[in-house]
């Protein structure tokens, strides 16, 4: 999402389920070659994707809700969203609290099972594309309400098993409420694709005063890679084209390189001076109206892993607040990809399941032994199961 402020853009970059794989920036190429296209035969391959998730125990949680129906949302009007992350606000006075993002449809939530996303995406594989540019055509304007989660600065021992920063963890409503601060309208749709869409660009670096990102170890990766990747996919001046650029005048010093096109580069009075500070005129530098925020760090800087990891426990309480369908779905779809893997990467996925909840162990261990599918008999008319609340 993109916000245009009067302080320039912030832009919240998330997924549509609220967790993620990993925890360490460091794993974030080999996660990514793991769930790509084979190198060799070109085939995307579930032995690939399942070699990395169960030496990576940290991803059960993410591939509970990705091999259930969460996984699959039924179209975008239908889809929730998530910044994953936690993140910071900073007042005037600058004390931070640490915050999480949730966009909930106002039309509800809806997912599909893997046998009704392939007869619909047999059907018509532009869907979802489709179901929303005709909503917003006709009238009919898609909504989502953005809640927050707040939380204070510090490790919370006594209240949570993980570290409240970790990115495959959930903060639950019952100790941290949804709070209600706002609401997004689709009212329009693009004139241009490529130019409104293809050529927008995020990064979790872009910020304005007083939202920031926090220390999780995976965002902090992010907002590294984040702009050098748009300034790769789209160039070195991409915060200049008029999707990404701010609507209120906000000038910068930054200059030269391709696809430069501005020609206002300082004011009348001293177009010469592209610096700051300068007693001749240009820019000055923008004053944070408050207090800057100042955290305490103490101790060695070392590369490790976080000391309260519990990776299998929410997995687990994930597992049992599904809904019956929906661990069917879940054991079905997990039988299904992890039976063409070899051997002992089947093991090693039960066990970590098992570790989560041991049914859903036994359940997999039996669907591997068997080979065979239950039927879906707790779908609603229109073929879409009512979801669950696991959060």
């Amino acid at each position: 999402m993109k916000f245009y402020t009067e302080d320039g853009n912030w832009n919240l970059v998330g997924n549509n389920l609220k967790i993620f794989f990993i925890r360490d920036p460091i794993k974030f190429p080999d996660f990514v070659h793991a769930f790509q296209l084979d190198p060799v035969t070109n085939i995307q391959d579930p032995e690939r994707i399942f070699d990395f998730v169960c030496q990576s125990p940290e991803a059960t949680h993410m591939i509970t809700f990705l091999f259930s129906p969460w996984g699959i949302p039924a179209n975008y009007r239908h889809m929730q969203g998530s910044g994953v992350h936690a993140y910071r606000w900073v007042n005037k006075e600058g004390k931070a609290v640490l915050v999480k993002y949730h966009w909930e449809p106002v039309q509800g939530i809806k997912n599909l099972t893997q046998e009704e996303a392939n007869r619909i995406q047999g059907e018509n594989f532009n869907h979802a594309t489709e179901d929303l540019y005709n909503a917003i055509e006709d009238g009919d304007y898609p909504e989502w309400e953005l809640y927050v989660q707040i939380m204070e600065e510090g490790k919370h021992p006594a209240e949570l098993d993980f570290d409240p920063l970790d990115p495959t963890k959930l903060w639950y409503k019952d100790q941290y409420p949804w709070h209600k601060v706002g609401k997004m309208t689709l009212n329009e749709n693009p004139k241009n694709f490529h130019a409104e869409v293809e050529q927008a660009a995020f990064g979790t670096g872009v910020l304005v005063d007083g939202l920031d990102f926090s220390d999780d170890k995976l965002l902090q990766g992010r907002t590294y890679s984040y702009s050098d990747t748009q300034r790769y996919r789209v160039g070195p001046n991409y915060l200049q084209l008029p999707i990404n650029s701010p609507i209120k005048g906000i000038r910068t010093n930054q200059n030269g390189g391709l696809m430069d096109y501005r020609i206002d580069y300082g004011d009348d009075k001293s177009p010469h001076i592209n610096y700051e500070p300068s007693i001749l005129g240009g820019y000055q530098e923008d004053r944070n109206p408050g207090k800057e925020h100042e955290p305490y760090a103490q101790g060695h800087i070392v590369r490790g892993p976080i000391e309260r990891q519990n990776n299998f426990g929410q997995a687990g309480e994930t597992y049992r607040r599904l809904n019956e369908w929906e661990q069917r779905e879940l054991i079905n779809n997990l039988v299904g990809a992890i039976s063409q893997c070899h051997e002992d990467i089947q093991n090693q996925i039960i066990e970590n399941l098992t570790k989560a909840d041991e049914e859903y162990g036994k359940r997999v261990a039996q669907g591997l032994n068997n080979q065979t599918s239950e039927p879906d008999s707790m779908l609603n008319s229109d073929g879409i199961g009512h979801p669950s609340d696991p959060y």
